[in-house]
């Protein structure tokens, strides 16, 4: 039996053993100070996200907590609220980027969940500076609607992605269940049913976040289906 060393170059042996010896298997190559670092990055993204909005709440509850309910958004043009408002989208944008560019050089399922969280960051920067001008005309308040639908539809897509390849679990089925329930009572707020916006952006950011939280800290079960392809 021939050592990697003493195989032919060029040979599919060869090529295969340097890659192994390149990116090794999923679990080994995560489990370093990348996974640690893209972990932790996506947590305080999520956790900035959760406590500041939670601040806000407190702040103001009467925004949000009514029958008539308004979305999130509402927190954001108050001098009251719009300090925490834009730490919570600014920080979770901010990490969320960091995670990403972290996990630019990975291959495959690792690099997709980098696209997935630069998507994210964009449109929570994107929620943020939309937010500040949209009373003041319409044209402003069309763009913070299109970024909000966008948002809307992007978060239950992503997270239905993450759903299918991380292992499943009574805590994700849960949370894809929340979060379709979220998309759903979304689309009954936009077809003026039920003004229930303000529960549709909970549900499907929490869920979201969770499942974004979870699939930051189990890599190598989106790396598990990944497929390399090696040429003769």
């Amino acid at each position: 039996m021939i050592s990697p060393s003493q195989a032919p170059h060029g040979s599919f042996c060869a090529r295969l053993t340097n890659h192994n010896e390149r990116v090794g298997s999923a679990g080994s190559n995560y489990t370093r100070p990348v996974s640690a670092l893209v972990r932790r990055s996506v947590r305080v993204s999520q956790g900035c996200l959760a406590l500041f909005s939670a601040i806000c709440i407190a702040l103001h509850p009467g925004f949000v907590l009514k029958w008539n309910e308004g979305g999130f958004s509402n927190y954001g043009i108050h001098l009251k609220t719009a300090i925490p408002y834009s730490i919570a989208f600014l920080g979770c944008a901010l990490y969320a980027a960091r995670a990403a560019r972290a996990l630019a050089g990975m291959r495959s399922s690792a690099r997709h969940f980098s696209l997935l969280l630069y998507v994210y960051s964009a449109l929570m920067l994107c929620t943020l500076l939309s937010t500040y001008g949209y009373t003041l005309n319409h044209p402003l308040k069309n763009v913070h609607t299109v970024v909000g639908i966008v948002t809307m539809l992007f978060e239950p897509l992503a997270a239905w992605w993450m759903y299918t390849r991380l292992e499943r679990t009574a805590w994700t089925r849960t949370l894809i269940v929340l979060e379709l329930a979220g998309l759903a009572l979304g689309v009954i707020d936009y077809l003026v049913i039920l003004h229930v916006l303000f529960l549709a952006q909970v549900l499907t950011a929490f869920a979201f976040g969770a499942l974004l939280v979870r699939a930051a800290g189990h890599l190598d079960e989106l790396g598990s289906h990944a497929t390399y392809v090696f040429s003769e």
